[in-house]
């Protein structure tokens, strides 16, 4: 079962990294709503996986429903905080939106404690750095 749910999370992690590979002479807005498609794309395919996988519970160890509940959660807070970011209009935007998002996202995943604050700290660095960038 971990197997599938990690699969399952390549492949949405593929989708939404494909996303961000095409965005060459693309304007912010345009970038935007390229990621926000391949995220509706991911979404897609995982939360029906998802629910197709807890119909079969009563098949499932107590573990595997555990771990099902997990990715159903973590899928559930990425697909609507996803869909919750409106498309930005310049960079600025971009920024200001894109990043909040990518920390809840990082909060939503099954990391340690640790590993979370560290990437959190990361993420807002670098929105500060871009923001600093883009001031000047």
């Amino acid at each position: 079962m971990k197997k599938v749910l990690l699969a399952a999370a390549f492949v949405a992690g593929a989708l939404l990294l494909s996303g961000c590979a095409t965005t060459s002479g693309q304007t912010p807005a345009e970038t935007a709503a390229n990621l926000a498609k391949q995220v509706q794309k991911a979404c897609a395919v995982v939360q029906p996986t998802i629910a197709s996988l807890k119909a079969q519970s009563a098949q499932l160890s107590l573990e595997q429903v555990e771990d099902l509940a997990k990715a159903d959660d973590i899928a559930t807070k990425v697909c609507t905080a996803a869909a919750a970011v409106p498309v930005p209009t310049s960079v600025a935007d971009l920024i200001q939106s894109a990043f909040p998002v990518l920390i809840q996202i990082i909060n939503a995943a099954p990391l340690l404690p640790g590993d979370k604050a560290t990437v959190s700290v990361a993420l807002t660095a670098a929105q500060v750095a871009l923001s600093v960038a883009l001031a000047q």
